[in-house]
């Protein structure tokens, strides 16, 4: 250091000697201000200079600028004895004893249900004894982070199951997203709470989840405004409390980055209806949204490895000062104050959801409808119905982006396009359509296939209806004609017999065509069929011409297009996503 501060005087003195001997006296005379500038601020700096000289030499060196160093990091040691201090505090036995609810059998889970609804979930030990957190009061959201081993998924356990001993699938309902591959709420699928849980390992079941919680939201903001309310718990039969947790939302925002929005808009909307997010993650800097952040009013930060991560969720870096030998250990920011506190940990969590299970049974309480569905199986197998003559013929499983239904098609709303490809199945569709039919009365069914370039016809049932009226005259069955491979009957150069009466049936109100084509070439829509079941090409300018709009395509991955019997029900307007039945 006293070689840094006496350098700049040792040049400008050798440039003064310099400029002399080149009798240069002017540019002399401009430096000698300089000189006496630095040698007065060397003087200055020469009591400091000593007095660390003469300092401990043990003293070990602080990277920074002295003296501010040294409290910085004196304040530091500080803190941290003063957490460990707070941590040791917390009664280890009543931390052991708090959530063990493994002791607690189904008699006091169902006297817990028979209570008002309770809110109060203990989590953890705290200084001054249980530390409970109520998101109706502190939330309506929270925000927990902690690095790998922190004990953020214990946390969640512990805190989900602490709701559930407290609530009936009645009052709390629980949708679980785990982009960590499915470990850390596989044990709380078993709870009759759960509506709905998904991984990261199928990321179209996430999507499904993320559309049916945008849904949910939708339907209970139609509540409220129909019976004018501004909070969904005045609802003469209100909904049950939803919390949606994720563990790994940056994962989530990687992988799904389109869907962001829809999580967004419950933090924003969710206090009123009763929508809850508990989002979990590692590095909360940057992969919340400030959006997000406006409105989630409790924080929970485990142990993180820097101080900036701390600071995002505590305004300080006191998190990342505990040890890693306390699993569990964190602070919880309520907006008000900053508790430090050791998390529960649920011994035995599937014990836990059979004591739970059995006071629902006791209670005689349902199971939670679930929320959405899992995704189109990759076949679906041929199953006998009996509808009757006003619903429509069943052929296979319908999938609406959320939730399957049965699909169908209606014989009274005209006629009915199968089109596709070679191979891809719409000849067993009509066979299925075929099979339907002798379960139907008040119909004539007609089958018409091309046999060596040679139409065989055939009327192969004929029931009539019986009338609920049995005083009134049964009305004579209607037509419905089967058409396999019909591209070549519409072609309009094509005038022998068997063309003409297929273009008069397309143009018969009374009758109804069911028709299979590879082609749309030379077909009409709507004249020739309103309804059509399209298998898609993989090429998007056909398949959109065919009526299957681009944003279903793009919900359509590389499997459906592969999968045989997958196809594209259009009803009019409405598109959905089918597995035709084999």
């Amino acid at each position: 250091m006293v070689f840094a501060m006496t350098a700049p005087l040792c040049a400008q003195i050798m440039m003064i000697v310099i400029m002399l001997t080149q009798r240069q006296w002017l540019y002399a005379v401009m430096i000698v201000p300089g000189v006496f500038a630095t040698l007065a601020t060397l003087l200055a700096s020469l009591p400091s200079l000593i007095q660390r000289t003469h300092s401990t030499p043990d003293t070990p060196a602080v990277p920074g600028t002295g003296h501010a160093a040294n409290v910085q990091q004196s304040a530091a040691h500080h803190l941290m004895r003063q957490d460990a201090q707070l941590f040791a505090a917390i009664d280890a036995t009543e931390l052991e004893d708090l959530l063990r609810f493994d002791r607690m059998p189904w008699r006091d889970v169902v006297r817990h249900w028979l209570a008002p609804a309770q809110w109060d979930a203990p989590i953890g030990m705290c200084s001054e004894g249980t530390y409970a957190i109520n998101m109706r009061r502190q939330g309506p959201h929270a925000l927990v982070a902690g690095t790998t081993g922190s004990g953020k998924s214990v946390l969640l356990q512990s805190w989900c199951l602490a709701l559930a001993a407290r609530n009936g699938p009645d009052r709390l309902n629980f949708v679980f997203l785990d982009f960590k591959g499915g470990s850390a709420f596989r044990d709380l699928e078993q709870l009759p709470h759960c509506v709905g849980s998904v991984c990261d390992l199928d990321l179209g079941h996430a999507a499904r989840a993320l559309r049916a919680l945008e849904s949910e939201l939708t339907r209970r903001e139609r509540l409220t405004a129909q019976h004018r309310t501004a909070n969904s718990d005045d609802l003469p039969d209100p909904p049950a409390r939803l919390f949606v947790v994720i563990d790994e939302f940056h994962a989530l925002k990687d992988q799904l980055p389109d869907y962001i929005n829809r999580l967004v808009r419950i933090a924003s909307l969710g206090r009123s209806l009763g929508m809850h997010l508990i989002v979990c993650t590692q590095n909360p800097m940057g992969q919340v949204s400030a959006d997000m952040k406006a409105n989630m009013a409790l924080n929970i930060c485990l142990r993180v490895r820097d101080e900036l991560q701390s600071s995002e969720l505590l305004g300080d870096g006191r998190a990342a000062r505990i040890s890693p030998a306390m699993p569990g250990a964190a602070f919880c920011n309520d907006s008000e104050q900053v508790t430090a506190i050791r998390c529960a940990n649920v011994v035995s969590i599937s014990n836990v959801c059979r004591n739970i299970g059995l006071a629902a049974r006791f209670m005689g309480l349902a199971p939670a409808e679930q929320l959405f569905s899992s995704p189109l199986p990759a076949a679906v197998r041929y199953r006998p119905s009996t509808p009757t003559h006003d619903e429509g013929v069943w052929f296979g499983i319908s999938d609406d982006g959320i939730r399957l239904s049965d699909a169908t098609v209606s014989l009274r709303q005209g006629n009915v396009g199968i089109i596709g490809g070679h191979g891809r199945g719409k000849s067993t569709v009509l066979e299925v359509i075929y099979e339907q039919m002798h379960h139907i009365g008040g119909y004539m069914t007609r089958i018409s296939r091309s046999v060596h370039g040679i139409w065989r016809t055939q009327t192969v049932h004929q029931r009539p209806l019986v009338p609920i009226d049995t005083s009134s005259t049964p009305r004579p069955p209607q037509l419905v004609w089967l058409v396999d491979d019909a591209d070549e009957l519409f072609d309009p150069f094509r005038v022998d017999e068997q063309a003409s009466q297929f273009k008069q049936a397309l143009a018969d109100p009374g009758t109804t065509v069911i028709f299979t084509a590879s082609s749309l070439r030379h077909i009409r829509i709507p004249d020739h069929c309103l309804t059509r079941i399209v298998f898609p090409s993989g090429e998007k300018t056909n398949d959109m011409m065919a009526g299957i709009p681009s944003t279903l395509l793009a919900q359509m991955n590389h499997a459906d297009y592969e999968t045989a019997g997958r196809a594209v029900l259009i009803t009019g307007a409405q598109t959905r996503l089918v597995q035709c039945a084999s």
